[in-house]
């Protein structure tokens, strides 16, 4: 009798000290891209150092192109199909004029402002002459750009309707024709210049270089305006 009931207690002691089973494992979203989206979708183009200028950039000093005979399409929109988020971080406004962006100016006014005789010099003719205007000459662009520089220095391609028919990312761009050029109808008692103004963008991006990113958010410099500034007396 003992030896059964001592059986019987190495039993249940054996099942008590069974270790516990392994956890299931983890098991986690796949990425938004498949596997062969590289191979896939290649460019024809060579995009590899996102530091480089693209042709685009035709003198190598501009900051963003507004055309771009390489601008890859094709991929552009393969990762906006793969990005189900893509529509809540769109937002523009399409129509943008001076109607509605500049107070007491209209877009029509604004089209046929006339800087011809003007050539930034003080002493010239053209600084006393000329018609309705701007103190300080501007090229005003209502811009969609295609590609641009990010304020790290790296070129991205930035989505437009050309990518995704309907959907389109908008900025009023304002360049100094004559940056730190005397003002306008302005003496030179003043010590006048004009100053170039800059604005932060966010705009839907695309890496060429690193196409797994997808469609993200980037911050790019953009001219916004050209303002006259008169310096201090004590200057």
């Amino acid at each position: 009798m003992k030896t059964f009931m001592l059986c019987m207690f190495a039993i249940v002691l054996g099942v008590v000290a069974e270790p516990e089973a392994a956890a299931e494992p983890q098991y986690y979203s796949k990425p938004a891209y498949p596997a062969p989206y590289g191979q896939q979708y290649k460019s024809e183009y060579d995009y590899c150092d996102s530091r480089k200028a693209p042709k685009c950039a035709k003198t190598g000093t501009e900051t963003f192109c507004l055309k771009d005979t390489e601008y890859p399409e094709k991929e552009v929109k393969y990762a906006i199909d793969y990005d189900p988020l893509v529509l809540k971080k769109y937002a523009d406004v399409a129509d943008q004029s001076a109607d509605n962006l500049v107070d007491g100016l209209t877009s029509l006014s604004e089209k046929h402002f006339d800087y011809s005789e003007y050539h930034g010099k003080t002493f010239e003719k053209g600084n006393w002459v000329g018609g309705e205007g701007y103190i300080c000459p501007s090229d005003v662009v209502y811009a969609r750009p295609l590609r641009a520089v990010n304020v790290d220095g790296e070129w991205r391609v930035i989505v437009q309707d050309i990518a995704w028919p309907g959907y389109t990312q908008t900025h009023r761009v304002e360049k100094c024709l004559f940056p730190g050029a005397a003002c306008r109808t302005l003496a030179p008692c003043f010590g006048s210049k004009c100053l170039q103004k800059y604005v932060y963008q966010r705009m839907l991006s695309f890496d060429p270089c690193d196409p797994q990113k997808g469609i993200f958010i980037d911050i790019y410099k953009l001219p916004s305006a050209c303002s006259c500034h008169i310096r201090s007396p004590l200057h």
